[in-house]
């Protein structure tokens, strides 16, 4: 699914933590941009990648198939938001969701895709916080880390987050 490729923090650590998974047993990466503010800085600052749910043949690892071959995503409502909002792209500049919701046959549809598109900008801020953060301590450490590396430190930002703690100090080795 398209969406899939707009994966926060805040959904890998709710699938991890629901799933009882590692995040690197259903994430791979894809190479990053420069600029892109979803850019992970890893192997000494060599590549810089953005974090993904992983594929399977068939497409997103969490992809099903009904026995009338329809697809449907396995993992219900802990699927990412860009997946639950699809097709409404969340990366899209001005997604019309995000504005007032439009008198339609369905209003109480159109707010909760609203409220969920509101839900997917928040994470996404967060996310790349976090991503941020990670690249300038990875570049001042002068350590060696890996995607892993990263995820944990993702774990441990998420967490703190919810507590309402401060931000983790040290990229953990």
């Amino acid at each position: 699914m398209r969406g899939a490729r707009y994966v926060t923090g805040a959904d890998i650590v709710r699938i991890a933590r629901t799933l009882a998974l590692e995040p690197w047993h259903f994430t791979q990466t894809a190479p990053a941009a420069a600029d892109d503010p979803t850019g992970i800085v890893v192997d000494e600052g060599r590549r810089r990648v953005n974090l993904r749910l992983a594929n399977a043949a068939h497409g997103c690892v969490f992809l099903v198939r009904t026995l009338s071959g329809v697809g449907r995503c396995g993992l219900g409502d802990l699927a990412p938001a860009a997946c639950r909002v699809f097709p409404a792209d969340p990366a899209a500049d001005a997604p019309a969701a995000l504005r007032e919701p439009k008198d339609s046959a369905e209003p109480e549809l159109d707010q909760q895709l609203a409220e969920a598109l509101r839900g997917w900008a928040a994470d996404r801020d967060h996310w790349y916080e976090v991503i941020a953060r990670w690249n300038a301590q990875a570049a001042n450490s002068g350590g060696t880390y890996g995607l892993e590396d990263f995820q944990r430190y993702l774990l441990e930002a998420q967490a703190a987050r919810e507590a309402g703690a401060e931000w983790p100090e040290e990229v953990a080795a």
